[in-house]
């Protein structure tokens, strides 16, 4: 995961466009996921925790994608634009709202195609800050529209509109400038083990992203019930969610110690998960946006500060927070079909508070290696 950095980068892109709305289109897919899971569970008459699968194997893909590039694949135009057809493809076959066991694989097509195109994305960028920003603030920019987009697409026409959508939008960036400035990666390194604390610190990122995308993931779920919003309420919520998180990326006041700003983002958590007030519903999801990105720079911080190999233990970080992303879905969707709202609510920010105060510990007993 990547921080988001400032919109000016937009206005004279340094990275091909194309590669920058694939980057884009990612970002809508996901978003979508949210929107979608209530609206399968409606149409398959089954449960929340059942359709949680879509997301579940969605991100999982993307995770098998973007991990897998990185070992066996070169950064080259046919992996660019089969990922995309790929992406095209399960998308136009899950318009036709197949039988659900069919619609679960399709996602997880989806998915893999997501995690290829963000590799091939980042492979262009990587070690190049203004490349680096270009990459990054393609995502929270789509991000400020991408759910009002889907809403008033599932108002208009319901899931088929939806993915014919994604579908459709899926190959515009072969319209646009995509070629590969990469032509062969170096061959991968023997890994080393990571310290204790590192060890700590990067399940701690992996329990709070589960926590949080266990409740975030059902925010519509949750905003359209007891609070009594509208969908379309929702989405601008999501908006405004993704429009704070530039700031808080930048946010580099006591970025040092990230703890509190974790435990501010499990208040927001419980908050979107219990309250019945629908101004507070939207303030916490707003501001979530907020917290979230000024905990998760800080963090990766005091996780580079206690590590012998951080360039290492970056990437082990994005891996197991992709992995708390994708099973937060399903923990999620079976705590609200079985225990309900509230215990959703209580054992998501209480796993995001758990790792604050791991974080939190770890900071203060183990000192950075340079002061060792």
């Amino acid at each position: 995961m990547q921080s988001p950095v400032r919109l000016v980068y937009l206005l004279r892109p340094t990275v091909k466009a194309g590669i920058l709305l694939a980057v884009g289109f990612s970002v809508l897919a996901f978003v979508s996921t949210p929107f979608l899971m209530p609206e399968i569970a409606d149409h398959y008459g089954i449960s929340l925790g059942t359709a949680a699968l879509i997301g579940v194997f969605q991100l999982g893909g993307f995770v098998i994608g973007s991990w897998g590039a990185g070992r066996w694949l070169q950064p080259r135009d046919p992996v660019f634009v089969g990922s995309l057809v790929a992406a095209s493809a399960a998308n136009l076959a899950s318009a036709a709202l197949p039988a659900f066991a069919l619609l679960v694989p399709l996602r997880l097509v989806n998915g893999v195609a997501l995690g290829l195109l963000a590799w091939y994305g980042w492979v262009q960028a990587f070690g190049d800050e203004r490349r680096m920003g270009d990459v990054a603030v393609a995502g929270p920019v789509v991000g400020v529209v991408a759910a009002p987009v889907v809403s008033v697409l599932l108002e208009a026409g319901g899931m088929r509109l939806v993915f014919a959508m994604l579908a459709t939008v899926s190959l515009v960036p072969l319209a646009f400038g995509y070629r590969s400035e990469v032509t062969e990666l170096p061959r991968q390194r023997a890994r080393h083990r990571a310290v204790p604390a590192a060890l700590v610190l990067l399940v701690c990122l992996g329990l709070f992203t589960l926590g949080g995308s266990a409740v975030f993931i059902y925010a519509v779920v949750l905003g359209t019930g007891d609070p009594g919003l509208s969908v379309t309420a929702v989405a601008v919520g999501f908006s405004l969610n993704a429009v704070v998180a530039i700031p808080g990326a930048r946010f580099k006041v006591a970025r040092s110690i990230p703890s509190p700003w974790m435990a501010a983002t499990a208040v927001c958590a419980i908050v979107v998960a219990t309250t019945d007030w629908p101004w507070l519903f939207l303030g916490a999801l707003v501001v979530w946006g907020f917290f979230f990105w000024a905990a998760i720079p800080g963090v990766f911080e005091v996780l580079a500060s206690r590590s012998r190999y951080p360039e290492e233990r970056v990437g082990d970080a994005q891996a197991l927070m992709a992995a708390g992303r994708a099973g937060g879905p399903l923990l999620g969707g079976l705590l609200i079909d079985g225990a309900g709202a509230t215990v959703l609510g209580v054992v998501g920010s209480g796993l995001m508070l758990v790792a604050a105060a791991g974080v939190f510990a770890t900071r203060t007993v183990a000192k950075p290696l340079a002061e060792r």
